[in-house]
């Protein structure tokens, strides 16, 4: 038993080098999203790799419907649009049918109830197939499931690795997910950052089954079905206000409202989920003082407090780092200064201003050329400094502020930033306003919007081909439509001018100029293939479609030449500081 056990510590140990290793060699040569999307690949593998190794069959089954569930959620990536969760019910019926089940329930005063083979098997299927899809939902707030996760796996492993009953299998799949959350600390802790489909559908299949192996040892049901019910009790509750006002409202209640109204009332993201995660934790702990006592309630409280302190002294440290180093957090390129932050931030941003601020925000979304008008443009260049948010667009821009030593977290291509606000704005109830483009390609794009986003509100649309005059009339209409969203495609720097000038007067929260992303958007353009985009050459792929847009990439030499002369100190451009 003795050597099984080192066996099984030696596995894992060498499990966790590898995974470290791999992290470390290509976070130097991998952009960021291809970073976290090896990070994901390397520790569905490594979970993989151990329940080959593991010896017990129960253990092996859990592992891979866990591995199983991950590939679903790929799919689900793959495939935006498509609902395929329900094959998670799918994993957890082959789960019940060959791995543990709950075949009885143990209750806390030593009775029992033993259910049907068929009764079994549904609980069973039930159990193994919600938590995926509960995971997901939680997963829409950047940075909550990973928190909410790390906590309550840490809470259920004390339970079982304290507990007096023998949990080999149990215990022994415990201490893999606590090295995994270690070793992959920064994808499951980020604040600004959700898991995605394949981990949430990895740690919910496992969560899931650590549970039911536990249950099928002999732990009480009241235990182990009860503590992460108690744990998830407010998101849960949450949830499900949200899909019953769904049935009777034409705007129905969002998910994790508590973590809505926190942010309404002014607190930051990283503030309020973690309040939400406390708050999740607190009850998690009453539930197993009602359950197994108060010397297990102090051993759970003191390992939600280890965990909740080492948190913010991360924070706390990497917050002192960010404040030393400002020019890496707002890179500047001559007059445009890029916010460096991810997708889901600024998604989080956007929420903020619309659920507490309600002020207006202009979004732009600058490449090479945008980069390069700066220099000569003043106008230009304020308006990018006024900005709320700034996000790097173009792959030129990105990889210039990467050779001037101060690179992106991500770059974010404005079609996906505007597809990524309509499911917000779909989610939310939030009204968007389509204005740009040639006639009927502004209607076509709302169309093809909400066709991906039945529940999206479009306020209006109308083409960009009307003279300066009849901007006020267009203002009008728009406020008059109650317009949250306005997405201005006129082409840069006009959407920019026009957005300057007359947004105020629209009423809307957010203005966002997108360029040729309506044309994208509307079918008229096809976007560039996934290959295309890896190589970064989606200039090249729309100027093939376009042959006039030659013209404008004409100038990309002279952003080249201009970018030599900054980076060997003798450009004589002036950053005059009377455009602050």
């Amino acid at each position: 038993m003795v050597g099984t056990h080192g066996t099984t510590v030696i596995m894992i140990l060498m499990v966790a080098l590898i995974c470290v290793m791999i992290q470390k060699f290509f976070k130097k040569y991998l952009e960021s999203d291809q970073y976290y999307y090896l990070k994901d690949i390397t520790l569905i593998g490594a979970w993989a790799l151990c329940g080959i190794w593991m010896p017990d069959g129960p253990l092996r089954i859990t592992v891979a419907a866990g591995v199983a569930s991950a590939c679903i959620g790929f799919c689900q990536r793959a495939t935006r649009g498509k609902n395929l969760r329900c094959l998670y019910f799918l994993v957890g019926l082959v789960f019940s049918l060959f791995g543990p089940r709950i075949a009885f329930i143990e209750y806390a005063g030593g009775q029992y109830y033993y259910l049907s083979y068929f009764a079994s098997i549904a609980i069973s299927t039930i159990w193994v197939g919600i938590f995926p899809i509960f995971f997901q939902e939680i997963d829409e707030i950047p940075g909550l499931c990973g928190l909410l996760l790390t906590v309550s796996w840490t809470m259920i492993s004390v339970v079982i690795l304290t507990s007096s009953q023998s949990l080999r299998d149990a215990s022994q799949i415990c201490v893999i997910g606590l090295v995994m959350l270690i070793v992959f600390w920064n994808r499951h802790i980020y604040a600004y950052r959700r898991l995605t489909e394949p981990l949430t559908g990895l740690w919910g299949t496992l969560f899931a089954g650590l549970s039911i192996l536990g249950v099928s040892k002999g732990i009480t049901f009241y235990t182990l079905a009860l503590l992460p019910l108690g744990f998830f009790a407010l998101p849960i509750t949450e949830a499900s206000v949200g899909v019953v006002s769904a049935f009777f409202s034409p705007r129905p209640a969002a998910n994790l409202m508590l973590y809505r109204k926190l942010i309404m009332h002014g607190y930051s993201h990283p503030v309020a989920i973690h309040f939400v995660v406390a708050v999740c934790a607190l009850l998690g702990c009453l539930v197993s003082a009602i359950q197994i006592g108060f010397p297990d309630f102090f051993y759970l409280l003191a390992a939600v407090c280890a965990i909740f302190g080492v948190i913010w002294v991360g924070y706390s440290f990497k917050r002192q780092r960010g404040n030393m180093n400002d020019e890496c957090r707002r890179p500047r390129l001559w007059g445009v200064t890029v916010d460096n932050i991810s997708l889901n931030y600024a998604l989080s941003r956007v929420q903020h201003w619309m659920n507490s601020q309600r002020a207006p925000h202009i979004i732009v979304t600058p490449d090479a050329l945008a980069a390069l008008r700066s220099r000569t443009d003043e106008r230009y260049r304020r308006i990018v400094r006024g900005a709320g948010l700034v996000l790097p667009d173009g792959a030129g821009l990105a990889g210039a502020l990467k050779l001037n030593g101060t690179p992106v977290q991500e770059r974010i291509p404005g079609v996906e930033f505007t597809e990524h606000l309509c499911r917000l704005a779909e989610q939310n109830g939030w009204r968007v306003w389509m204005l740009g483009g040639e006639p009927g390609v502004a209607e076509a794009a709302a169309a093809k919007l909400m066709e991906k986003y039945p529940r999206l509100v479009v306020a209006g649309a109308g083409d960009g081909f009307f003279k300066p005059e009849e901007s006020g009339s267009r203002c009008e209409a728009i406020r008059a439509a109650e317009t949250d969203i306005l997405f201005v495609g006129l082409g840069v720097p006009k959407q920019e001018y026009w957005l300057d000038e007359y947004f105020a007067a629209t009423g809307a929260v957010v203005g966002m100029g997108i360029g040729g992303s309506m044309d994208v958007i509307s079918g008229k353009l096809a976007r560039a293939p996934k290959l295309w985009q890896s190589l970064c050459l989606e200039w090249l792929y729309r100027a093939i479609q376009e042959p006039w847009r030659w013209r404008r990439l004409s100038k990309l030499p002279l952003f080249v030449w201009y970018f030599l002369l900054t980076r060997l100190h003798i450009d004589g451009y002036k950053d005059g500081a009377g455009d602050e």
